[in-house]
Order: C-alpha cells, then sequence, then structure tokens
C-alpha cells in the first residue's frame, strides 16, 4: 500500500498517519547483567501508528545459540513494524554467555527497566504485549484454541520462521488470567523461561489460563481439562504449518503449575477431550517443568490459609472426598508416566514446600522418574534464575523434544 493511500485510508477512519521512520533508528546502549559488556540497540517504530500503546518486541541478535529460524532479519523486522509493534533490536555480539542458562538474567533485566522506566520511557508501550523474540523467529499472535463466546481463549506463539529443521515447541499457561505476555506479571514472578528456551531454537506458545480473571485459587473440573488439552492439540496442529516436529512439553509456575501436571497425569482420559479446536489432533504431551503451585487438595497443611475457600466451594473435604479429588492434577495420577523436571525455591510459603513434597512423594511410590532441583537462592514465589537449575531444565527439555 502506498504512503497516499495509507494515509487516506487512515483519515477516513480518524486516526493519524505517521510515515515509517518517525522512531526509527534511535539507538542507544544497555549494560547486560550476564556479560558486564556495553551492547547497542536500535529502535523501530511501526509503519503507521494513532497515538495508542503499542506492543512491544526485544528482538535479540547474534546470540550464542545457533540460530534456527532461517527468514533474514530485514523481512522479519518489517512484518513486525507492518503489524504495528515497536522493535528494539539488541545487539549481544555473539558472546558466549548470550544464551541459557545465563541469558535469563538478562531478559529478566530488560523486563525489569521496562517496567520501572529506565528503558524506552519516551515511548508510548502497552506492557501487557511484551515480547522477547530471537532473530530468525515471528509471532503468530492471538491463536485461538478454545472459542468460548463469552471469554475465547488464546495463545501467541514466537517460533523459528522457516526453520532449518523440524522444532519442539514448549507451552505455558499465563500466571496473569488477564494478560497473558503482560511484562508486570512476567517480571513479578521473574519468569523467563519460555523468553530464554526461544533462544535455543524451540518454538514457544505463552496461552491463556483456563480460569478467567479475578483468580481466587479454584480450577473447575472438568473444564480446565478440556480447555488445556485444546490448547495442546492446537499448538500441535499450528506447529506442523510452522515447521514444527510434532513434541510438545507444558511448563507451569504458580497458578500454572497445575495445568501442566494436569496434562501428564490425565493424558489418555476420554472424559477430558473433544472440546475446543483441533479435535482431530493429539493432546498428548511429551513431559513436563512442573514449579511452585498446588497440586492435591487431599494433603494441605492444616493452617492452610486456602482451606476456608475450597470448603465454601466444594464442601467439607471429609463429606466430599470425591469432588476434593477431582480438583487436584496430583490425583488423577494412577500409574507411572512421564518423567518430570521439578523445581522450586528454598523460600517459598510453607504451603507451597508441603505441596511439592507431596508430588514427590506420590511420584517415588509409583516409581515415576523425576528431576528435582531446589533453588537455593532466596527469592520466594518466583521462578528460578540459578545457571545450575537452568542448565539441567534445558537439558531435559532438549532430551523430551528433540
Amino acid at each position: 500500500m502506498s504512503h497516499r493511500i495509507k494515509a487516506l485510508s487512515l483519515a477516513l477512519l480518524g486516526l493519524a498517519w505517521q510515515p515509517a521512520g518517525l522512531v526509527a533508528g534511535e539507538t542507544g546502549t544497555w549494560t547486560s547483567v550476564v556479560t558486564g559488556k556495553v551492547l547497542r540497540y536500535r529502535v523501530l517504530g511501526p509503519e503507521a501508528t494513532d497515538g495508542a500503546p503499542m506492543p512491544l518486541v526485544f528482538y535479540l541478535k547474534n546470540l550464542a545459540a545457533p540460530r534456527v529460524g532461517t527468514e533474514d532479519d530485514a523481512s522479519i523486522l518489517a512484518g513486525f513494524r507492518e503489524s504495528g509493534h515497536l522493535v528494539m533490536e539488541l545487539d549481544f555480539a555473539g558472546d558466549p554467555r548470550s544464551r541459557v542458562p545465563f541469558i535469563n538474567r538478562d531478559l529478566a533485566r530488560l523486563r525489569e527497566d521496562l517496567q520501572k522506566e529506565r528503558l524506552l520511557a519516551s515511548y508510548p508501550i502497552d506492557r501487557t504485549r511484551v515480547f522477547m523474540v530471537p532473530s530468525g523467529c515471528r509471532i503468530e499472535r492471538d491463536v485461538v484454541f478454545f472459542p468460548d463466546e463469552s471469554r475465547p481463549l488464546a495463545m501467541d506463539i514466537i517460533h523459528p520462521s522457516k526453520p532449518g529443521k523440524p522444532t519442539g515447541a514448549i507451552l505455558q499457561f499465563s500466571c496473569d488470567n488477564e494478560h497473558r505476555y503482560g511484562n508486570g506479571s512476567l517480571w513479578i514472578c521473574g519468569d523467563t523461561i519460555l523468553d530464554a528456551q526461544a533462544t535455543e531454537g524451540f518454538a514457544v506458545a505463552m496461552a491463556d489460563h483456563p480460569v478467567a480473571p479475578p483468580y481466587k485459587g479454584l480450577d473447575p473440573m472438568p473444564e480446565c481439562a478440556w480447555r488445556i488439552k485444546a490448547a495442546v492439540r492446537t499448538l500441535r496442529a499450528e506447529g506442523a504449518r510452522l515447521g514444527g516436529n510434532g513434541r510438545i512439553v507444558p511448563v507451569g509456575f504458580s497458578r500454572g503449575s497445575g495445568m501442566a501436571l494436569m496434562l501428564v497425569t490425565t493424558e489418555g482420559m476420554a472424559a477430558f477431550e473433544g472440546r475446543g479446536a483441533h479435535p482431530e489432533a493429539s493432546s498428548e504431551v511429551q513431559g513436563a517443568v512442573v514449579m511452585s503451585g498446588r497440586f492435591s487438595y487431599l494433603d494441605l497443611l492444616p493452617d492452610d490459609p486456602m482451606i476456608p475457600r475450597y470448603t465454601r466451594a466444594w464442601g467439607g473435604r471429609s463429606a466430599q472426598p470425591g469432588v476434593w479429588r477431582r480438583h487436584g492434577a496430583l490425583d488423577y495420577l494412577e500409574e507411572a508416566g512421564k518423567p518430570l523436571f521439578l523445581t522450586i525455591n528454598c523460600s517459598e510459603d510453607p504451603d507451597a514446600l508441603h505441596q511439592m513434597t507431596v508430588l514427590r512423594k506420590r511420584l517415588a511410590e509409583l516409581g515415576n522418574d523425576e528431576v528435582f532441583l531446589m533453588d537455593r537462592e532466596p527469592r520466594g514465589h518466583k521462578v528460578t534464575l540459578d545457571p545450575e537449575i537452568l542448565r539441567a531444565m534445558d537439558q531435559y527439555l532438549k532430551s523430551c523434544l528433540e
């Protein structure tokens, strides 16, 4: 579309057209946490904007990990600008630490600097849509997997474009029930798992949590299982189109942890299939990364503050044990299944630490393989940034997905 036609079209809609390059080409520097080096960046504005806050792409160039997407940067960046994204190109200059397990701390700092307005403060940015995109990757935005009329559920998929080899995919259900790629919630949780694993060549998908906001700690069944299985099927179907190898591992933290575990424990159960998009595809997963969360409601600490809420919703536990059991992802597990990767922070609250103990005990009873690593850096309710844990998680994911 020519600039003259585009300007006229936007004028008819009452929008202000701004030419390409209005905020394009601004350069600056940012200091890497993990390398200690000063990195150069360039800001590219969208082709046109109406002045509303813009979704942001951090486009990560010259990383240490091999570039899996073969499409050139120029065409990818043009696509982001055409679709209304503000882009910050950040050049890691091939530093050997610019990959998992080290780059996670840089990605966490980028989200923090954006949130605290130490970076890009002069731009109107939509902080509910902030994406970390490695060089050679594109985004499939708003891919619907459960077309409910009141609240359609969708996901955003960051994937290698024209991949040089088939790629596996990592699926996460957002900790933010309202904004799946909201910068605020990812920063608060210190969650860099999808951002970093995308740099290793995987497709990564952040999906809407199956429970609508505001979240009150209740995950209704069978509705949650219907929705998360539809997400897996949709990611597998989309992946076939995008160059995926069909292998998927869910990752879960906090309110998303039970969803990741549930995909393993309910595998093959027909009662949870047949709802949502792509019923023809498989909802099988190849493993799961499970972090802090709730997995069973049958074994809680006596002073767990959520017990009164569960009792109001489900009735007394002694009177309604089947109802309480039905809502716990762990309580569907009756025999050994896929190997799991488990981790939790040493300074998590006692209820979360107890739940991880309950999960590990049950897995041991069944002879279910696991990798468990305790994060010894006291961070409370946050995702690990420990390099040894992240390295082990990366090895686990590669063993499941490649």
